[in-house]
């Protein structure tokens, strides 16, 4: 049961809509008559919908990566289909990535235990939690292989929230909470603990869509901004980049901005890009991006992780992130 589990997980997380940053054609959710503003964006929202008729394919999951000098984090809280009845999943994924080893874990099993607030983002599930209190995320995950507990601090604009039709009855909605920011904690792994700071990111997923298109994404950062890119292939390309700060934000959409694979790489059976090239054509966006390293989730799936460097208008851009790529403009 457990590793059709996971199979599920990975083919919803890893091959489906992802960390979505395409929002245009907003679309009125005729289920919902609420609008969430603020800290609501991060909370839960299937009851909302949860009487759409194409329910079943129901998502939503809480996404966090925390970036340190000697390992990385990688978490996820997921919720998919019908709440109300038998045919769901909810569970919790964690790995650590240190140097090119990759610890993970996941929790999930029939009718496990978790809760969900409507009012900003607590949720428990398994005995596992991550809430918001004063700004302040706190993470903990405990399962056989390790214990993790972290805090977050946004140091970077929240920004999203809107729902994006897809096709048909298909939507989707992507809130960016800690774009950037300070992240501390400890991790206790084979009798040992140990202590570590770096760089967080934090996003919000949520939707009503089939699985399988094609998609990437990808977040770098420093200590003084980000820049967040997405596209997905639906009836034509969807998506842009997001140049974001302290106080505030700037959206470029594809087709003033453009990007080209350069570069590939196959990893463990996966044809990766290995350097990017995102440019608008007035030479005011001109980035690269190229894979450092890569490590390896579910079952040999590449995690990428990689360096950005060139040029934001009058801004030189150095910084370190992670990405994904499932399909789209494949080679």
């Amino acid at each position: 049961m457990k590793k059709i589990l996971i199979i599920i997980l990975i083919i919803f997380l890893f091959e489906n809509v992802g960390n979505e940053i395409y929002r245009n054609n907003h679309l009125f959710i005729e289920t919902s008559n609420i609008v969430l503003n603020g800290d609501s964006n991060d909370s839960a929202h299937f009851k909302y919908y949860e009487n759409s008729s194409h329910i079943k394919n129901w998502y939503e999951w809480w996404y966090f990566n925390i970036i340190g000098k000697n390992q990385s984090i990688l978490l996820y809280y997921f919720t998919f289909g019908n709440l109300n009845g038998v045919n769901s999943m909810v569970g919790t994924m964690a790995a650590i990535f240190k140097e090119n080893e990759t610890i993970k874990s996941i929790i999930s099993y029939p009718f496990i235990n978790y809760s969900l607030d409507y009012k900003k983002c607590n949720i428990s599930i398994g005995g596992n939690r991550i809430y918001e209190e004063d700004g302040k995320y706190f993470i903990y995950y405990k399962s056989k292989d390790f214990e993790l507990s972290a805090n977050i601090k946004n140091e970077g604009k929240s920004f999203g929230g809107e729902a994006t039709k897809i096709k048909k009855w298909q939507w989707m909605s992507w809130y960016v909470a800690v774009p950037f920011g300070k992240a501390n904690g400890s991790i206790s792994l084979k009798g040992k603990k140990y202590f570590f700071s770096g760089r967080a990111y934090h996003d919000h997923n949520w939707g009503i869509a089939k699985p399988y298109l094609k998609w990437d994404w990808g977040e770098f950062n420093t200590e003084k901004f980000a820049i967040i890119y997405g596209m997905v292939m639906n009836n034509g390309t969807k998506g842009g980049l997001y140049y974001v700060n302290k106080s505030n934000f700037i959206f470029i959409p594809y087709g003033k901005i453009k990007i080209f694979y350069e570069k590939w790489k196959m990893i463990n059976g996966y044809l990766k890009p290995s350097k990017i090239h995102i440019y608008s054509d007035d030479k005011k966006i001109n980035l690269n991006i190229e894979l450092e390293k890569y490590y390896m989730i579910g079952f040999g799936k590449p995690y990428l992780f990689g360096i950005m460097y060139g040029k934001f208008y009058n801004e030189y851009i150095n910084a370190t992130g992670f990405y994904e790529h499932h399909g789209l403009f494949i080679k």
